[in-house]
């Protein structure tokens, strides 16, 4: 009886360390997220300024924006294997750390080619953090958590977004644009040994399936109708939001004579209802429960709705009401997309299912400002151009209901979708 008294108690103990660690975990996944942000929206900031360093026109500078966006998608693509290959213990680490040196060094370097070829870097490193960092979420904390937590570590970008246009403007008026990327350098590398000394695997609760069939399993899961249509809705949800932040300054300045702070006032909001999104978002998912895509669809046609109607409005107060309901949905719908896709494939694909998604998500980036130049060009019109954004979402919200939840290896076969 004292035995098993005692047994039961250390079990409790183990238990409680467990459940108090993981949001050790959280932290360390939402700084990671976090400073990859910051060190990718510093160039946004310091761009003007730095054009005398490379001799370059303004508009010439969005090169190193390409450099590094091609950077980012290659490595989505491939670091996702990588991480549940050789586990998010030493690969977030060491990406948060390589991204640290590679944003010190571009504050070194004063050539365009040796700009690009660092700011490419850049993106390989920071390409890493979205894929592991849900995928360490996802080992510590149960289905009936994972939507909450998934979320709240999803606020790392839009508060790096916030921050970074906050705070490096201001940096900038006391010290070169060169002294921010090596400070920004500094620092990530040390949120990189931090996160050497302090981040751990979850334990492990036997072998499943999916490890033990390795190869195959991940094959499988590129046959899954259901991976591809989850991608294909992230796809949607990618282009509206690239797009308000992309077009909401200049067509509210060109198109309705804003003024740029007036315009920034609107993007502010949008950012500050997008920390806010993904956490609520997530906990309405796990109150929910299963299946969530029901709540997906809904959010996706919210931002439908309210793209089509911003762009009909001229003023400024009810474009900040619907900025903020925009921004919630933009980046809460990423909780859901990511929490479905990795129920469809489990924890140990969760980093290359992720990763493989989120590069094709990323695509739309690539699509959209080009499509939306096209019709802003024939048109003319500033509703058009929202209406060309909200196409997107308004699909999105169809597919996702498509979608068949719950793991694709446990299915009969003949039963995934191919």
């Amino acid at each position: 009886m004292l035995q098993q008294k005692a047994s039961s108690s250390m079990e409790d103990t183990s238990r409680d360390s467990l459940s108090r660690y993981r949001w050790i975990v959280l932290a360390l996944a939402w700084i990671a997220m976090f400073m990859t942000y910051m060190d990718r929206l510093a160039w946004a900031n310091v761009a003007t300024t730095a054009s005398d360093t490379f001799h370059l026109p303004t508009a010439a500078l969005g090169g190193f924006v390409t450099a590094f966006f091609v950077g980012y998608v290659i490595a989505n693509a491939i670091n996702g294997i990588a991480t549940d290959r050789f586990g998010v213990r030493f690969i977030l680490p060491s990406a948060v750390l390589c991204l640290g040196v590679f944003t010190y060094l571009f504050g070194i370097v004063r050539s365009v080619p040796s700009g690009m070829l660092v700011q490419l870097l850049m993106g390989l490193a920071a390409g890493v953090d979205f894929s592991t960092a849900i995928k360490i979420v996802s080992q510590w904390y149960a289905p009936t958590h994972r939507g909450r937590a998934i979320g709240v570590v999803s606020t790392g970008s839009p508060t790096g977004i916030v921050v970074a246009n906050l705070v490096l403007p201001q940096m900038l008026q006391h010290v070169r644009w060169d002294s921010i990327y090596r400070i920004l350098g500094i620092v990530t590398i040390g949120v990189s040994l931090v996160c050497f000394v302090f981040l751990r695997e979850a334990p492990r609760r036997g072998v499943s399936a999916n490890v033990q069939h390795g190869i195959g399993s991940f094959g499988l899961l590129l046959k899954s109708r259901d991976f591809w249509l989850v991608s294909l809705a992230g796809f949607g949800g990618n282009w509206a939001l690239a797009g308000f932040l992309f077009w909401t300054n200049s067509l509210m300045h060109r198109q309705l004579g804003y003024t740029l702070v007036q315009a920034g006032s609107v993007t502010a909001i949008y950012g500050i209802a997008a920390i806010i999104g993904p956490p609520v978002i997530g906990a309405c998912s796990d109150w929910l429960g299963r299946p969530r895509k029901w709540l997906a669809s809904g959010v996706f046609l919210t931002m439908f709705v309210c793209l089509v109607v911003f762009g009909r409005l001229a003023s400024l107060p009810l474009m900040w009401i619907l900025a903020a309901v925009i921004g919630f949905a933009s980046f809460g719908w990423i909780t859901l997309i990511v929490t479905i896709m990795t129920e469809l494939v489990g924890v140990e694909f969760a980093a290359s299912a992720v990763g493989l998604s989120t590069a094709a998500t990323q695509i739309s980036a690539v699509l959209m400002p080009i499509v939306v130049g096209i019709v802003l060009h024939e048109t003319s019109s500033f509703f058009f151009s929202f209406v060309t954004l909200a196409v997107a979402p308004l699909v999105s919200s169809i597919l996702v209901l498509t979608v068949r939840e719950g793991s694709i290896y446990r299915r009969p076969r003949g039963a995934t979708g191919d």
